[in-house]
C-alpha cells in the first residue's frame, strides 16, 4: 500500500483526483503498492496529470480540499512520490517522465 506520512495531506489529493477522474487502476496501485517498472511508469503519469489539474483548479477558483490553491502542496506531492521511487528502485522512471512533463 502507498500510504505518504510525512505530508498525509498528499494522500488526500490524489483520492480527490483518483475519485474525480474515476482511476480505478491508480487506486488498485495504492491499495497493492507498485511492483513492475510498467506500474511505475503509469503512475509517474497519472502524478503529473494531478499536477496538470491542481494548477487548472487554480486557474478556475475550483474548491479542492476545502482551498482553491492547492499549489503550495506540490512540493510535498513530488518529495512523497520521489522518496517512495526511490525505496521502491523505480527512481529513475519518475525522473524521466518528469524531465519529460516540466
Amino acid at each position: 500500500m502507498i500510504k505518504f506520512k510525512r505530508y498525509p495531506h498528499i494522500n488526500d489529493l490524489l483520492e480527490h483526483y483518483i475519485n474525480e477522474m474515476g482511476e480505478e487502476t491508480i487506486r488498485n496501485l495504492i491499495n497493492v503498492g507498485i511492483s513492475s517498472a510498467e506500474e511505475a511508469e503509469l503512475f509517474s503519469r497519472f502524478v503529473w496529470v494531478v499536477v496538470e489539474k491542481v494548477h487548472n483548479d487554480e486557474e478556475q477558483g475550483n474548491i479542492v480540499l476545502c482551498g482553491s490553491d492547492n499549489t503550495e502542496m506540490l512540493p510535498d506531492l513530488s518529495y512523497e512520490v520521489t522518496n517512495y521511487m526511490k525505496a521502491i528502485g523505480y527512481y529513475s522512471i519518475w525522473e524521466k517522465i518528469s524531465e519529460a512533463e516540466m
